[in-house]
């Protein structure tokens, strides 16, 4: 559960953070030259997180192709719901309501990496990497 202790993780993540990059196995996720993103961290423990690829996203008219929406979506994330720390562990866990992925579901649990204004969230046992920056 989440313990708002002085310095501790939970104090820590809360308010809103951007984007930096994803990593796997020290190697950059390529997303594109420029991927959008933010993470929202409230401090009744309501967390949400959009992350854009910088693909061109084109329409050609009023109602979207099949294709248009395939290229809007693919590796787009975006998820809501609650989150809790677990400060012993050094966790966040983000308890997802709702998300953008198809069949995407259940918890995901991180482990929380801070140095300064950067947050790092690493899964357990993987070597996937997220960096943010705090937004001032």
């Amino acid at each position: 559960m989440s313990d708002k202790t002085v310095g501790g993780i939970a104090e820590k993540l809360i308010g809103s953070w951007r984007y930096l990059g994803t990593q796997i196995d020290g190697k950059a996720w390529d997303r594109g030259a420029n991927p959008k993103g933010m993470i929202y961290y409230g401090p009744r423990n309501e967390m949400a997180v959009q992350i854009a690829p910088d693909v061109e996203r084109k329409r050609a008219g009023a109602m979207m192709t099949a294709e248009e929406a395939k290229i809007a979506l693919t590796d787009y994330i975006a998820y809501f719901g609650t989150y809790s720390v677990d400060e012993e562990a050094g966790t966040v866990t983000h308890h997802r309501i709702a998300t953008i992925q198809p069949g995407d579901a259940g918890d995901f649990v991180r482990r929380c990496e801070f140095d300064g204004d950067r947050l790092t969230l690493r899964p357990p046992d993987s070597t996937l990497e997220v960096m943010w920056e705090r937004i001032k």
